[in-house]
């Protein structure tokens, strides 16, 4: 299969995953299903420009969605033009606005699971995603991964493990992502949060631990 990836399973003491197999082609037979001709065009060239400049193409999303008020893609789209515009209330309502009419569409999942991490409600991780872990098991219908899904997930599920203190989890969940994915902002953010964070607060430890030392060697004389 060409534009594929085969992740082979992962074990350590910290961190599990079974194989995946990601790819890079975009599968829009689910498109077809919900859109005529004349739509799916239109909605495919609002997502060609929308990576280009996401900014330029809110009024037209938004006449679309009147038109598709539920539609899973659609919905993430202009949550995704609204985030790029620094409308964070507006991505916020539709985020959960997507979950509660899509729940098992994996963006509309992904999104309202950081948009709980935001909020500090981490414990609503697992209920979201049905206490799995993984895409095969959330998916288990799907022998294929697009890569977005996959660098999502593995982002997302890396925040996650970061808010419950374990480091090698998430560093797991990292790797992952940085391999399918490594210039995405998502991946780096996380990178970011996971080794520069950690270095800090290592150094600022040792900075104590030695300030401790010499403390006790002075009282000592």
């Amino acid at each position: 299969m060409k534009n594929t990836l085969f992740i082979p399973p992962q074990h350590t003491p910290h961190f599990t995953l079974p194989s995946h197999t990601i790819t890079w082609e975009q599968d829009i037979s689910h498109l077809k299903k919900g859109f005529s001709p004349k739509e799916l065009d239109r909605f495919l060239d609002l997502y060609a420009k929308g990576q280009e400049n996401p900014q330029k193409i809110q009024k037209g999303v938004e006449l679309f969605k009147e038109d598709h008020p539920d539609h899973p893609e659609v919905l993430n789209l202009l949550t995704y033009v609204y985030l790029s515009k620094r409308k964070v209330r507006k991505a916020n309502q539709l985020i959960q606005e997507n979950y509660e009419k899509n729940p098992l569409y994996i963006f509309a999942r992904i999104n309202y699971a950081d948009l709980c991490l935001r909020r500090k409600h981490p414990q609503k991780i697992p209920e979201i995603f049905d206490q799995k872990f993984n895409l095969r098991e959330l998916y288990p219908e799907k022998k294929v991964f697009h890569v977005s899904e996959f660098r999502g997930f593995m982002v997302l599920m890396g925040f996650y493990h970061l808010s419950l203190g374990k480091q090698e989890a998430a560093e797991g969940y990292h790797y992952l992502a940085q391999r399918v994915d490594p210039h995405h902002p998502s991946t780096k953010i996380l990178e970011k949060k996971l080794y520069i964070k950690s270095f800090y607060k290592r150094l600022v430890s040792s900075i104590l631990n030695k300030v401790s030392r010499l403390t006790n060697i002075i009282k000592k004389r």
